[in-house]
C-alpha cells in the first residue's frame, strides 16, 4: 500500500492543474456560500421586526433556494471536472505522460466529452456506479451478523461501515477510471466489468478504501480544528454571528478537504483498482449475485445488453 501511496502523490504533482483549479472553484464556492447565508441572516433579521413567523418563512425559503443551483453547479461542472481529472491520472499511470500540445485540463475535458457524450449520462452512470458499489459493500459486510452479541465488536464493525461509506466516492471514481482504459467498451459495458472486478477484488481494494477513508475523516476533523481558531476568535467579538462563524469554519475545512486532500486519495484509490484488477478475468458468477443484490446493477447490465450490436442475420438462414 505504502508504494501505491506514493505513487499518487507523485502523479498528484502532475496534475496539480487540477488541483489548483479545484482548489479556486471549492474556495470560491464556499465564500459565496457563506456570504450568502450572510445575507440570509440579514434579511432574516430585517424581517424579524416585522413579524417572528417571517423570519422563520426566511429561513425556510434560504434552504430550498440554493438547491437547483448548487445540483446544477455539481452534476454539469464538477462532475466534468472531476472525471476529466480521472481520465488524466489513468493516463499518466498507464503512460507516464500526456499527449503533448494540449493543456491536461483541455485534454481531459476533451476525453471526458468524446466518452460520454453528454454530461447527463456521466451523471447518470455516476450515480448508478455508487448505488451498486453500495450494495457490493453491504453484501461483503453481511458476515459481520455472525458477531451480533459479541460485546465491543459489533461497535467496532459499525464503524467500519461507516468509514467505508466515507470512502465510497473514492472507490466510485476508481470504477469509473475504466472507461479511459478500455475504451473500445461503452460507456455501460465497461461500468458493468468494472463493478464485476471490484466485487472480484473486494478484498485488496478494501484495504486502500479503509486507510483512505478514515484519512479522510482525520484530515477533515484537522483542517477543522485549524479553522475554528480564527473562527471562534471572531465568534467571541461578535457573538451574534457566533452560529455563521461556526459554520463557515465548517464550509472551508470542507473546502479545504475537498481541493488538496481529495486529488491524492483519489488517484491512490484509482491506482490500488488498478494494481488489483491488472490480470483479472470478469466471472459470470460474480455478475449474477450482484445482479441479485442490485437492481441498479440489473439497469446497468440492460443498458449494457441494448449498447451491443445485434449479428446481422444471414440470408441463407
Amino acid at each position: 500500500m505504502a508504494n501505491t501511496l506514493g505513487r499518487a502523490a507523485g502523479i498528484t504533482l502532475k496534475t496539480m492543474p487540477f488541483v489548483l483549479l479545484r482548489m479556486g472553484l471549492y474556495f470560491a464556492f464556499g465564500f459565496l456560500f457563506c456570504l450568502y447565508w450572510v445575507f440570509v441572516f440579514l434579511v432574516g433579521q430585517g424581517a424579524a421586526a416585522i413579524h417572528e413567523y417571517a423570519r422563520i418563512a426566511v429561513w425556510i425559503v434560504a434552504l430550498l433556494l440554493p438547491f437547483p443551483f448548487v445540483r446544477w453547479f455539481r452534476e454539469y461542472f464538477l462532475y466534468v471536472l472531476k472525471t476529466a481529472h480521472v481520465a488524466v491520472v489513468v493516463r499518466l499511470a498507464l503512460h507516464g505522460a500526456l499527449p503533448e500540445g494540449k493543456g491536461q485540463v483541455e485534454w481531459g475535458k476533451e476525453k471526458v466529452l468524446a466518452r460520454f457524450k453528454e454530461t447527463s449520462v456521466l451523471f447518470l452512470a455516476d450515480r448508478l456506479v455508487t448505488a451498486v458499489i453500495g450494495s457490493i459493500n453491504g453484501m461483503m459486510q453481511s458476515m459481520a451478523n455472525l458477531f451480533q452479541g459479541v460485546p465491543g465488536l459489533q461497535t467496532l464493525v459499525s464503524a467500519a461501515k461507516v468509514v467505508l461509506r466515507f470512502s465510497l466516492t473514492y472507490i466510485d471514481e476508481a470504477v469509473m477510471a475504466r472507461n479511459f482504459m478500455k475504451e473500445e467498451e461503452t460507456v455501460w459495458q465497461s461500468a458493468k466489468t468494472g463493478l464485476v472486478l471490484y466485487a472480484q477484488s473486494w478484498r485488496q481494494v478494501l484495504k486502500t478504501a479503509v486507510f483512505l477513508g478514515i484519512a479522510a475523516l482525520l484530515s477533515y476533523g484537522l483542517l477543522l480544528l485549524l479553522y475554528l481558531i480564527p473562527f471562534l476568535g471572531l465568534a467571541g467579538l461578535y457573538p451574534k454571528w457566533k452560529l455563521l462563524w461556526i459554520g463557515f469554519a465548517f464550509v472551508f475545512a470542507a473546502a479545504t478537504k475537498l481541493a488538496l486532500f481529495d486529488p491524492w486519495a483519489m488517484t491512490s484509490m484509482i491506482l490500488a483498482y488498478l494494481d488489483a484488477t491488472k490480470d483479472m478475468v470478469p466471472d459470470r458468477e460474480w455478475e449474477d449475485k450482484i445482479a441479485g443484490a442490485s437492481k441498479k446493477f440489473r439497469q446497468i447490465q440492460e443498458k449494457a445488453a441494448a449498447a451491443i450490436p445485434s449479428s446481422p442475420v444471414s440470408p441463407n438462414g
